[in-house]
């Protein structure tokens, strides 16, 4: 930086930083609160992807359970087989909306499945099911900030979304 100062006749010229210890100093002070909103924001998005993944799980095991109503946890979510065993199906509603969020790691003992009559009907849907009662899947997931400093003040959030369908056709 040059610096000129006319005194009378002469101009004296100064060679040098002026004020770099003061970007340095103001550089320290915004740079943490820059990087803890951008980490902040990179939070939000994973929060956000989290809850769709498991509303979309729950969304496809719903959809599931609206057509096969074995419940099997230890089945794996191959849809293109049809189901030769009732014993041991090959896809069930709780592994397949397992393997809809498996990029959160939720697992068949964090989904949830019930049936239960439309409101306002007369419809039974205990101990026998019929078409048109209501499969109803819920998937529960707990998120925690990856950001130290975000994951202290708010700690884990527990997740939890839940779909339901109508039975199209009572299997088996």
């Amino acid at each position: 930086m040059v610096s000129v100062r006319r005194s009378g006749l002469r101009a004296v010229v100064r060679w040098g930083p002026r004020g770099a210890g003061q970007t340095l100093v103001e550089f320290a002070l915004v740079m943490p609160v820059f990087m803890l909103m951008l980490f902040g924001l990179v939070d939000i998005g994973r929060a956000v992807y989290a809850y769709t993944a498991i509303a979309n799980a729950a969304r496809e095991g719903a959809r599931v359970a609206a057509v096969n109503q074995i419940d099997y946890t230890g089945a794996a979510c191959n849809e293109n087989m049809p189901v030769e065993n009732v014993s041991s199906p090959a896809w069930s509603a709780r592994p397949c909306a397992a393997a809809s969020a498996v990029s959160l790691g939720v697992v068949p003992g964090d989904v949830s499945l019930s049936y239960a009559p439309p409101a306002g009907t007369t419809l039974s849907c205990s101990p026998v099911l019929h078409v048109g009662c209501l499969a109803t899947v819920s998937v529960n997931y707990t998120w925690s900030a990856v950001t130290p400093v975000i994951g202290r003040f708010i700690g884990p959030i527990t997740m939890s979304s839940t779909s339901q369908m109508p039975i199209q056709n009572v299997f088996p």
